[in-house]
């Protein structure tokens, strides 16, 4: 990184975290609505990792359903 670029932002925070502080915190409607939106985000992202692992673990031990 060069001197005259200014670091990279902070990652957002994790699923847990953004429960947390939806639960927990006196938030405005604005930090409350961006926070649910990450939060969308992050557990659609998580579902899907989910799901290509699953269908990785079933194409590996050449299984139909996992669900016996």
């Amino acid at each position: 990184m060069r001197e005259s670029e200014s670091p990279p932002p902070p990652p957002p925070p994790p699923l847990e975290e953004i429960v947390r502080r939806l639960e927990g915190e006196e938030l405005d409607l604005d930090e409350a609505l961006k926070l649910f939106e990450e939060g969308v985000v992050r557990l659609r992202d998580a579902r899907q990792r989910l799901a290509q692992a699953e269908a990785t673990v079933k194409k590996v031990l050449g299984v139909e359903n996992l669900d016996r």
